[in-house]
């Protein structure tokens, strides 16, 4: 009884771990409902933003989360749900900027 106690625990604290290992090199969150992007989570310059929001309203972006994270020392996008076609002109965007840009981002969440 005791050691599925200790397995669940040490379980849990894992995965808590590996989300809080997650969100640490995430920069920013961005959703997209009906071709409109809002900030979930982070921060970034208003010029990324206003340029990220271009390409979701010109590809009518529905149900896509955007985030940028931290790889190898140099800011990453990744695209989740059906947001496909336009994975490559965000990343375009997104390349123009530094990571010290991004962070030091006047716009954040609120």
């Amino acid at each position: 009884m005791w050691l599925w106690l200790v397995l669940l625990l040490l379980v849990l604290f894992g995965l808590h771990a590996l989300r809080a290992f997650t969100l640490h090199n995430e920069l920013f969150r961005l959703s997209a409902e009906h071709g409109e992007l809002s900030l979930e989570h982070g921060r970034l310059p208003p010029a990324l933003f206003s340029e990220l929001a271009d390409v979701a309203r010109r590809e009518r972006l529905h149900e896509v989360v955007i985030r940028a994270v931290v790889e190898g020392g140099k800011p990453r996008l990744i695209v989740e749900g059906g947001g496909k076609d336009a994975e490559q002109p965000l990343r375009n965007v997104l390349g123009r900027f530094t990571l010290q840009q991004i962070r030091a981002g006047q716009r954040r969440s609120s």
